[in-house]
């Protein structure tokens, strides 16, 4: 019984050892000296795509990534991102989607993008403060099976370091170009040739425009062509507003975000249209504080974020309605849509 005692006692210090050499070459040091493995150099997690990544082979097809690695061990090594601590004392020993996303897929067999679990997190307001982005009622719905699941996340998103702040060259999925900012990672699918297999729908106004980088950007040989050919809220110079003014720092030359009209995952409004003056982050006081409906094609609420007309009607939202000097139709939107003057010299959007 003696050596019995003797023999078990030296194992069990080996398999502490081995547990322990394993998590550490995870990554999980538990060293409070604020290293990380995506801290250094961004979308640069330990991947674990052979057996020799994970341990020396000790963790290779394992599922439950916290049967070795503690909570505080996952905080030490995440500590570049408080949001994403926050989520680990909030899950289970089932919900390590979001480890397989960074980390590649231990050697576990059917991985798909629904087993990331993005919206284990993003559509929980107990973990993610911004989860409101998506409970609207139309989405950003990539795959055409009418909801906002995490196989669409990844067509956008197909590396994040979830560090909380949207990094446009770390955030989104790379395209052929560097992106300049979010209007032209949005511009990189929306221009007609169905970028990440996906292809956006014809616009409802005009059902041959397709292509609003071309609406947005202009065409031409030369810069000074395509900023006369583009529509009036892209790159193109407008002449001034002969019936209305503009609210807060919003001007002729503004190139309007994508985002200062649109949501970009789901709206309670059609085409993703803003259902919070926020997004005009150029408008005023009045603007930022209104809210967002859109009724039938009536876009008269999004409309006066940014434009007013001294002495107008009100519209729903508390805002002032922008009047025409003439008979022209009172729905904006008979004249003014994505390439309304598309290629010709009309200010129509």
């Amino acid at each position: 019984m003696k050596n019995k005692k003797l023999l078990i006692k030296p194992l069990f210090y080996i398999l502490t050892l081995i547990l322990v050499s394993g998590v550490i070459a995870c990554g999980g040091s538990n060293t409070g000296d604020g290293a990380s493995p995506v801290d250094a150099s961004k979308g640069n997690a330990p991947q674990l795509i052979k057996p020799s990544d994970h341990g020396g082979g000790f963790g290779w097809e394992n599922e439950k990534c916290y049967l070795c690695h503690t909570v505080a061990e996952l905080e030490d090594a995440h500590d570049f991102s408080p949001n994403l601590i926050d989520s680990f004392g909030k899950l289970d020993s089932a919900d390590t989607g979001a480890c397989l996303y960074c980390h590649g897929t231990n050697g576990l067999s059917g991985i798909t993008a629904e087993s990331y679990q993005c919206t284990k997190c993003h559509a929980d307001s107990n973990i993610v403060r911004s989860a409101d982005m998506f409970k609207g009622h139309n989405t950003h719905d990539m795959n055409g099976d009418g909801e906002m699941t995490n196989a669409d996340c990844v067509v956008c998103h197909s590396f994040s370091d979830m560090n909380g702040e949207i990094d446009v060259s770390v955030d989104f999925t790379k395209g052929s170009t560097a992106y300049t900012d979010v209007s032209s990672f949005c511009l990189n699918c929306h221009d007609g040739n169905g970028a990440f297999g996906i292809m956006p729908p014809a616009l409802k106004f005009d059902a041959d425009t397709t292509n609003l980088y071309s609406t947005y950007m202009g065409v031409g040989e030369t810069e000074s062509v395509q900023r006369q050919t583009a529509d009036i809220h892209g790159v193109k110079n407008g002449n001034g507003q002969s019936f209305a003014d503009f609210r807060g720092l919003y001007a002729s030359n503004t190139t309007v975000s994508c985002l200062s009209c649109h949501k970009v995952h789901t709206s309670d409004n059609k085409y993703l249209i803003t259902d919070s003056g926020e997004s005009a982050d150029l408008a005023d006081a009045a603007a930022l504080g209104a809210s967002v409906s859109v009724k039938d094609d009536d876009f008269s609420e999004l409309c006066a974020l940014c434009h007013v007309t001294v002495g107008g009607s009100p519209t729903d939202n508390g805002l002032t309605g922008v009047v025409h000097s003439s008979t022209y139709s009172s729905k904006c939107t008979d004249c003014h849509y994505h390439g309304a003057g598309y290629g010709a010299t009309e200010d129509l959007f």
